[in-house]
């Protein structure tokens, strides 16, 4: 099992207000309390901040790395924030978060996960969104797993997150989650 700390992201309003103000005592904090946890890899996302988007990401993988010495997952859909984070990365390999079967998405990050010998998680969404069955979670991560492959990246770097839909929108969807867990493992 590998665990990935997920406490610094953006989305999350102490993250993004410290962010804002580079409190970089409280980003540092939050690394080490998930490394001391026993996390393998702390994620780092700033979605949040549109504008800036790569200069700020640049700035929580230095800080970041400045607190744990454990490798990072560089969580973000825009192209040049994930090129400004794995060029900064130098705690081990990296890892890719995410890489889709969106129109564009893989074709947008592949080259950086190549370049930079990265890990990456496969997630199961395509251009339609979040799929509903396990049977369509599968077969998104059946295309995507094939085509990080085909292109060069060792199976063993792959993590599939086969993306779990709030059960309050769909009484199936912890079911349907667990069962293309169980069938892409």
């Amino acid at each position: 099992m590998l665990i990935v700390g997920e406490l610094i992201n953006s989305s999350r309003k102490k993250v993004a207000d410290a962010i804002a103000r580079r409190d970089a005592g409280y980003i540092k904090a939050l690394a080490t309390r998930q490394a001391e946890a026993g996390a393998h890899l702390i994620d780092v996302n700033c979605g949040t901040f549109l504008e800036g988007e790569p200069e700020v990401m640049g700035w929580l993988v230095d800080l970041v790395q400045e607190a744990v010495d454990l490798p990072l997952c560089i969580d973000t859909p825009n192209p040049e924030a994930m090129r400004a984070g794995l060029e900064r990365h130098r705690n081990g390999r990296p890892m890719v978060n995410s890489v889709t079967d969106e129109p564009g998405r893989a074709e947008a990050m592949l080259p950086l996960v190549l370049e930079h010998k990265a890990r990456v998680v496969a997630l199961c969404m395509s251009g339609s969104g979040v799929p509903s069955s396990a049977d369509e979670r599968v077969e998104v991560a059946r295309r995507l797993v094939g085509r990080l492959v085909d292109a060069g990246v060792p199976q063993e770097d792959i993590f599939v997150d086969p993306v779990v839909a709030p059960i309050c929108t769909d009484p199936k969807a912890g079911e349907e989650f667990l069962e293309a867990v169980r069938r892409i493992r």
